[in-house]
């Protein structure tokens, strides 16, 4: 199983690569046959709203509100013939002026907050017949300083979307599996796209254009292992400031904050080719030399957002001659950073190991962009691309030029593609129909991956180190189906199947009477995740850990099944769904002395009301001894159920954490137990003969359970007695502090006669003494 993790694409951005022209609902269906799964799509605008509704105005009058000293009313040309009457507060307004003017009805768009429709109000007594607005009132940018004043030469009346360039964009919202690093950028995505498609594919390629003397640092790799390839370049004239609008309405379109030139172009190339790139200010790398190794053990380090962190030894680091500036492939540090007064940067491009930046990030419980794409396996040979690409943005957007060449340290055989063989015959075997041989290259060839040789028998294949989970003949068989597209596959006409002549109960049929059990009373069936958090549990000695987990939040295996659940519980009553009855099959974990240990469990879970709402009859809550009568019944298909479920009421400090309200009642059925005790299905007769009911209250100590009276029945009622239950419990005066009484009724019955006073008595009056000796039961009379 994989996990999840949403990406956004922006099909702007994906048009300066792949030149497609198909509709969002054709991309989203593409995509999402190849495996990459969209789980939405949105039209959204670089500027909120659209700035749809504003138009220019010109202020003719202005003078001081009668009732407010920070309030002015003005008189507003919009073009239509008619003044408008507006209240405004903005301390630069004043006769004279063009500005964007909210007529009534128009809905805007603040960057904090929510839209809201203009409206006529009173304002102090005075009537405003509109809004004069600033920046962040309409989505334009940040201020609030007063009002956005335009050119003298705006026209007035001239709706503002021919003033100011608003882009509209859809954004794809993907579901990224761990295993497709490849598709973690704009560049992966269109090269999916297209493959598919079979369209040509430009990836921008600029050539470094060197000026100035060259400048070396000294760069060190301390192993191979954790660091294959470090590319970088140092760049001067770097003015830090703004980036131009495109730039700022690529990222703003994925959801990203523009923050500055330098920093927006890394995270730019970041989304469009999948290559993360670090900056250092150039004269704060100490020694002017970089080395790159783990951390020492319990050294500090603080990150760009302040925070001094304890190093545990497995980080890869990268240092200059006297301390460490970067965590490798995860978080800056604060030092080295790019700040205002920076003029002169090294930019890092670098392959790291995926597992070393994995284990380094989840330490520290850090999850950025940037580790997020080395942890599933970057593109090696894509470093000194994404430096070239830089350089040419940042030439560009500030002026920027390299002053030395690309240093490039790379240990060619740790990043060495793998090598397979192809046979069409495998092709058609697995696939089960013939797929073209030019269809098969060009699946392949669209991939990234280079054919070295062929045959008639097949390829000699080079599978790029970016297609990580692709190094077996197989693992190209599945690559091609996937694009070639399994609608594409015809179902055979006559389907094969084994027979299981195995003696003995069949596992799967037992699952399946309890799931059609469980279904037919209102319960539905949930698959949580088997991967938790240990947040949940106060007693960590018993956890199993994983190496590498991918988040903080599944970083052990479930050692119980009531956390995922109580998630699927919180998730629906969020969205109004109060009554939640769920049941699940799965597997637990533990830690033990002599090893790991898994058991099979059921889980029924169950909160708010037994029934829907009925003008019918009033709807009962869930309570404990509706799970109760639910593992009784199952308890009617075995021939053992004792001791196999656990019954009980989730504590309020949990609920409290999950954000549930309601009671929440659970069942836990050791399900190795149970399904080894299935009995042979037998047909009975239906009974007709009547049953004698005895009835007995009994005042017992607070402590005595249902479950003791229960066995004391069983062990010494005889055959006789086919049912025992509570009708009612009492407690309160004239009992002791301590007691309750509980009323049971005794059921017995004879199939071959109906039974008499002096059949029923003995076995009554033994009961009674039993429960009197071992329960020291007071019988109520």
């Amino acid at each position: 199983m994989y996990i999840r993790k949403r990406m956004k694409i922006s099909l702007n951005w994906l048009k300066t690569i792949l030149p497609i022209d198909k509709s969002p609902e054709e991309i989203e269906a593409i995509l999402t046959a190849t495996g990459l799964e969209v789980e939405h799509f949105e039209t959204v605008e670089s500027v909120k709203g659209g700035l749809k509704g504003l138009i220019v105005g010109e202020v003719v009058e202005c003078e001081k509100h009668p009732n407010a000293d920070k309030l002015n009313l003005t008189k507003v040309n919009t073009g239509n013939g008619e003044l408008l009457s507006i209240v405004c507060g903005a301390p630069n307004v004043k006769k004279g002026i063009k500005v964007i003017v909210a007529p009534v009805g128009t809905t805007v768009h603040p960057i904090n907050g929510e839209p809201f429709k203009i409206q006529k109000a009173k304002i102090r007594g005075e009537q405003s017949e509109g809004m004069l607005c600033a920046d962040d009132e309409i989505g334009l940018g940040e201020s609030h300083a007063g009002l956005r004043i335009l050119d003298d030469n705006a026209s007035v009346g001239r709706p503002l979307t021919e003033i100011f360039e608003v882009e509209s964009d859809v954004i794809f919202e993907i579901g990224l599996t761990a295993n497709r690093g490849d598709a973690a950028s704009h560049y992966g995505v269109a090269r999916e796209l297209a493959t598919v498609l079979n369209l040509p594919l430009k990836l921008h390629s600029s050539e470094l254009n060197v000026k100035g003397d060259k400048m070396d640092l000294d760069i060190k790799i301390s192993d191979p292992n954790d660091c294959p390839r470090y590319s970088g370049v140092i760049i001067e004239n770097i003015k830090i400031g703004e980036s131009p609008e495109w730039l700022q309405n690529r990222l703003k379109s994925i959801g990203l904050k523009p923050i500055n030139n330098v920093v927006d172009t890394t995270n730019y190339i970041l989304h469009e080719l999948g290559q993360p790139l670090h900056a250092f200010d150039y004269d704060q790398i100490k020694g002017k030399s970089i080395l790159v190794r783990k951390a020492k053990a319990d050294s500090k380090f603080v990150t760009l957002d302040g925070i001094e962190r304890s190093l545990k030894g497995h980080e890869l680091m990268i240092e200059n001659a006297e301390s460490p500036m970067c965590m490798a492939g995860v978080y800056g540090g604060l030092e080295s950073g790019v700040n205002e007064n920076t003029n002169k940067i090294f930019l890092e491009s670098a392959y790291f190991s995926p597992d070393t930046i994995r284990k380094g990030a989840k330490l520290h419980n850090i999850s950025t962009d940037s580790s997020f794409r080395f942890e599933r396996g970057t593109d090696p040979n894509m470093t000194t691309i994404a430096l070239k690409r830089a350089v040419a943005i940042l030439s560009e957007i500030c002026g920027a030029n390299a002053i030395s060449q690309i240093i490039d340290i790379c240990d060619s055989e740790k990043i060495a593609p793998s090598i397979v063989e192809l046979k069409y015959s495998n092709i058609k075997r697995i696939v089960g129909i013939e797929i073209s041989i030019s269809k098969v290259k060009q699946i392949i060839l669209g991939l990234g991956i280079e054919i070295t040789s062929e045959s008639e028998a097949g390829l000699h294949l080079s599978v790029p180190r970016f297609k990580s989970d692709v190094t077996r003949e197989i693992d190209v068989i599945e690559e091609i189906i996937r694009i070639h597209g399994f609608e594409h596959i015809p179902l055979q006409q006559h389907l094969k199947m084994s027979l299981n002549y195995k003696k003995g109960g069949n596992l799967r049929e037992v699952e399946q009477t309890i799931s059609h059990l469980l279904r037919g009373i209102g319960y539905r069936e949930i698959m949580t995740n088997s991967l938790s958090s240990d947040k949940y549990y106060e007693d960590k000695s018993q956890l199993v850990y994983l190496s590498n987990p991918l988040s903080a939040e599944m970083n052990v295996m479930r050692q119980s099944m009531l956390f995922g659940a109580l998630e699927s519980i919180a998730y629906n009553k969020n969205r109004k769904q109060e009554n939640t009855r769920f049941f699940e099959f799965g597997k637990v974990y533990q830690n033990k002395e002599k090893g790991f240990k898994e058991r099979e469990q059921l889980l029924i879970i169950a909160s708010g009301m037994q029934s829907e709402e009925s003008w019918e009859m009033q709807a009962k809550p869930i309570d404990h001894y509706h799970v109760k009568s639910i593992i009784a019944r199952l308890g009617q298909s075995f021939k053992n159920t004792n001791d196999i479920a656990e019954i009980g009421q989730v504590d309020k400090k949990t609920l409290q954490s999950f954000g549930i309200k309601d009671e929440v009642y659970f069942a836990i059925v050791d399900w190795t137990k149970l399904k080894s005790s299935n009995k042979e299905f037998k047909l009975k007769s239906i009974p007709n003969l009547p049953s004698v009911r005895r009835d007995l209250s009994l005042v017992l100590d607070k402590t005595v359970e249902f479950k003791q009276i229960q066995d004391i029945v069983n062990k010494y009622g005889g055959s006789k007695i086919t049912s025992v239950n509570v009708f009612d419990v009492y407690e309160g005066k004239p009992l002791e502090q301590n007691q309750k009484s509980i009323s049971i009724s005794i059921e017995l019955y004879d199939e071959q006669k109906t039974l008499t006073d002096k059949e029923i008595d003995p076995v009554i009056d033994k009961l009674i003494g039993m429960f009197e000796t071992e329960l020291k039961a007071i019988i109520r009379k």
